[in-house]
């Protein structure tokens, strides 16, 4: 057929696919029928006119309906609704083992804190802090007990509070990777605390004006800190109990399920920091109505996260479990490279990348460090000055030690190690798509040209203190190591990869991927400033020589290579995440895996239609 009778027979029918795109409604079944049409003439054109204009039109027709399927994608709000009415209430009654757990540890710390208090009238001070007993005591000779809830504005008080509260929460859940035993801690520590901070208004004769003014926000902020302990035990349940399931599998499917109880209570932490902020200030309200308030507050968790679940299960409402998404027992998770991904995909497959690579990963993350460690300590020639003390500032949120990693000379050796173990990790990726993609040149251009600015954001995030580095970080992350993955897979010339990212690159995604990473970071060098941490290096101090100085270069010594394999850790995920975001990107903005289809539409041989065995 002539390519005018070829255009004159189907320009109709392309014209109204055109309409179709345009329009604000769309028949999903007609545009379905109407895409199958346009890519069997696309296949037709690359056949014989492959060389002509009508193809490319082609092309970019099959192009734009892709896109617009895809942008097309919304989530359900039905699947909103039960998730909240149904299947989180369904999660609580198959997990109010845990959440009744959760309470038994919480109060039984919460009675030793008081028990603690009443032994000893110091224990406060050891628990909260001689800064914070101060100002309270100062504020309750003042005649205002509650003046620290009035010296913010409201607005910025509740990002504070909500801010910190998710993270404590986030923490409390995401520990229950140990076993649950990091849960287990959190619980205890935060009962002890506030049993403690309780009792110590009671011994000052200040307990009622207390109780009502805490507890307005208090009693959802203690629920949800008692939720997220649940959601963590059930998230380690799947480490202690895998049943069929091999221990890394049930670990998965528990992890899901804990996730699931933690996001469950994400609104009820962001209302109590409204709360905190709002009405907590207010200490003139008349008692009952802040009583009545309490109550309330109580009654809707009780009734939420308790009464609802029992009544439907009662009800017959919960005949068959939850649905969970089951890994097979078998089947080893694979990594689609032709796929379309979401944050939570990618950073999943990013695991799964990282566990196929164990010498790449485990090997390189402690030979980083301890090749840090040696030759830090070998230029200084003493092992003081390597690493300062970690901390963690809450009421910041943000990473405000650490600058031991980064201090002068070392910033240059941080560079040498970044770039080496970039370009492993973009190796691994290609390793794993099945074309090896390596080159000396793309390797230089990567360490040189891209992992500069990366680890400079990396020296800024851990090293400036402010929330502006943490936001900075989720978003420069997740385009830079782009970046760095389209030069190594597509062009080496720098300035070109740069073009090509900004086209590739899907902000939305790509920072909630950033957003993922950093606080997986956040989380692993919060870590280093806890108790169990310290319990942990103490308890092999045993094996350093007698002597203060040793002592101290143990600890030092620790703490550093501790740091720096969280620091290359989080640097690894970025940039394996960076690799699989590309592979993404790029199917969304060349969809090559669909011309590629269309490629192989009719080349099988058939008999009458049906393809020959």
């Amino acid at each position: 057929m002539r390519e005018t009778k070829f255009i004159e027979q189907n320009k109709e029918k392309w014209a109204g696919f055109e309409e179709m795109l345009r329009e604000d409604h769309r028949n999903p079944e007609k545009l379905n029928d109407l895409f199958v049409q346009i890519t069997d003439d696309l296949s037709y054109a690359r056949t014989f006119y492959p060389n002509r204009s009508v193809r490319i039109y082609l092309n970019t027709l099959a192009q734009r309906v892709f896109h617009n399927i895809y942008r097309g994608k919304r989530f359900p709000a039905g699947r909103l609704k039960r998730f909240w009415t149904d299947e989180l209430p369904h999660l609580f009654w198959e997990e109010r083992r845990a959440l009744l757990l959760s309470f038994f540890l919480f109060a039984l710390a919460f009675g030793i804190g008081v028990v603690s208090s009443i032994i000893n009238p110091e224990f406060a001070r050891v628990i909260l802090g001689d800064d914070y007993v101060d100002m309270t005591v100062r504020n309750i000779d003042s005649g205002d007990p509650m003046a620290v809830y009035k010296e913010s504005g409201p607005f910025g008080m509740t990002v504070s509070i909500a801010g910190r509260n998710l993270f404590v929460a986030f923490q409390t859940a995401v520990l229950g990777v140990a076993a649950s035993i990091g849960t287990v801690f959190i619980l205890v520590y935060n009962g002890i605390m506030i049993g403690a901070f309780q009792y110590f208004f009671v011994e000052k004769g200040v307990f009622w004006d207390s109780f009502l003014t805490i507890w307005i926000h208090g009693t959802l902020e203690i629920s949800a800190i008692i939720i997220a302990g649940a959601a963590g035990l059930v998230a380690g349940s799947g480490l202690l109990f895998p049943g069929t399931y091999s221990r890394a599998q049930a670990f998965q499917i528990s992890m899901r399920r804990g996730m699931k109880i933690f996001f469950g209570v994400v609104p009820v932490i962001l209302l109590a920091a409204v709360f905190e902020s709002y009405l907590t200030r207010y200490t003139d309200t008349p008692d009952a109505i802040r009583g009545a308030f309490i109550l309330c507050s109580l009654a809707f968790v009780l009734w939420y996260f308790v009464w609802l679940p029992r009544h439907k299960a009662a009800s017959g409402d919960f005949a068959a479990p939850v649905g969970d998404k089951e890994l097979p027992p078998t089947r080893e998770h694979a990594v689609d490279f032709n796929a379309i991904k979401n944050a939570g995909e990618i950073l999943s497959d990013t695991f799964t990348v990282v566990s196929r690579h164990p010498k790449t990963a485990w090997l390189g993350l402690t030979g980083l460090s301890l090749a840090y460690v040696t030759i830090t300590y070998g230029l200084s020639g003493t092992g003081t000055g390597i690493a300062d003390t970690f901390h963690f500032d809450m009421a910041e949120g943000v990473m405000s030690g650490v600058y031991g990693l980064f201090a002068g000379y070392r910033f240059f050796v941080q560079l040498v190690l970044l770039a080496v173990f970039a370009v492993a990790a973009l190796l691994a990726v290609s390793q794993e798509t099945g074309v090896v993609a390596h080159t000396a040149k793309k390797a230089l251009y990567v360490a040189l040209g891209i992992l500069l600015p990366v680890a400079g954001m990396a020296v800024h995030f851990y090293v400036e203190p402010g929330q502006l580095a943490w936001l900075a970080a989720m978003f420069a992350f997740p385009f830079l190591s782009l970046w760095a993955a389209v030069i190594y897979f597509e062009t080496a010339n720098p300035f070109l990869a740069l073009s090509r990212s900004f086209t590739l690159m899907r902000w939305g995604p790509g920072m909630l991927l950033g957003f993922l990473t950093v606080n997986v970071g956040l989380l692993l060098f919060r870590f280093l400033d806890t108790p169990i941490w310290q319990i942990a290096t103490t308890f092999f101090s045993w094996m350093v020589p007698p002597g203060e100085r040793n002592t101290a270069g143990y600890y030092q010594l620790l703490n550093t290579v501790a740091a720096g394999v969280a620091l290359y850790f989080v640097f690894l995920l970025n940039m394996l995440g960076g690799a699989l975001q590309y592979f993404s990107c790029r199917e969304v903005a060349d969809a090559p895996s669909l011309f590629e289809s269309i490629d192989r539409v009719g080349a099988t041989r058939q008999i009458r239609g049906l393809a020959r065995e």
